[in-house]
């Protein structure tokens, strides 16, 4: 029901054949729906909001005005309907969390690969999140796997809202939360892990080097990326290619295994690939 709301709401408001126009993606977090809608229904925008209010029985509607920006990554939006309000929290994995929209990055869509990767994890073992934002998957590792888990962001909004989520959840002393450039945080993090996080594609081939620096051993390292391709088989093995050649200038590559995350765009995917080094 929630892929094809948008397309639903709009009609009756728009001729059936613009239709077709209607981008279908819903991002529901927690109490809050995030749109997108063509430029050519800016007019009926607030209708439209309204009558996705409605249809998915959230509190609050805003549309995607512009993609997540460097930095702090978040994406441009505008109220929509409903209660003028960007904070909400959001349940996953039978953990909680509170998501300020406005002031953080967030997305729901990457629900299962955080199972998928919490799944790998051992008990006991120590993890490096380099990139961690509100501490999603930071949290849902440690409640699972009993797992110590470093997690950094340089966003003050996020450390914040990282710390309250990490007390919510009862894991005091197994999530650390770090404020600090992840560059930064590796001095300090040297050696440390058997296992880091980069989900953050923007960044991943320039703080490589920094994620084979925390590992204490032979250990993972999963990194997300951006990339193109006229299939899903193509996007992967370019990532293999340009992320590989940046590794084997600081680690030893025992494995590695890609796979699309999700599709951001028309032949762009953001891929991830599983990593088992040794650094030199």
């Amino acid at each position: 029901m929630r892929k094809s709301a948008v397309l639903e709401a709009v009609e009756g408001l728009v001729g059936s054949e613009d239709l077709s126009k209607a981008l279908k993606g819903v991002d529901i977090i927690g109490r809050i729906a995030v749109i997108k809608i063509p430029r050519e229904w800016q007019a009926i925008r607030h209708q439209v909001g309204e009558r996705v209010l409605t249809k998915l029985g959230v509190d609050s509607v805003y549309m995607q005005t512009a993609p997540s920006r460097q930095g702090d990554r978040v994406r441009g939006l505008d109220w929509l309907a409903g209660k003028r309000s960007t904070e909400t929290v959001y349940s996953e994995h039978g953990c909680k969390f509170f998501v300020d929209i406005g002031k953080v990055y967030f997305s729901p869509r990457l629900s299962n690969e955080r199972r998928r990767v919490a799944d790998l994890v051992a008990h006991g073992e120590t993890v490096v999140n380099m990139f961690a934002g509100v501490g999603t998957f930071s949290i849902i590792i440690a409640k699972s796997k009993g797992a110590k888990v470093f997690s950094i962001d340089n966003n003050p909004n996020a450390f914040e809202l990282m710390i309250e989520n990490v007390l919510q959840n009862r894991l005091n002393g197994k999530v650390i939360p770090i404020l600090a450039d992840a560059r930064e945080a590796a001095a300090e993090l040297e050696r440390s892990a058997d296992r880091v996080l980069m989900p953050l594609p923007e960044l991943a081939e320039a703080y490589l080097g920094e994620a084979v620096r925390m590992l204490r051993g032979k250990g993972w390292i999963h990194v997300y990326t951006h990339e193109r391709g006229n299939n899903k088989t193509e996007a992967v093995d370019r990532a293999k290619t340009k992320i590989l050649e940046s590794a084997e200038m600081s680690a030893e590559m025992i494995r590695c295994e890609g796979k699309v995350v999700r599709s951001i765009g028309r032949r762009n995917y953001q891929v991830v690939l599983d990593m088992q080094v040794i650094p030199h």
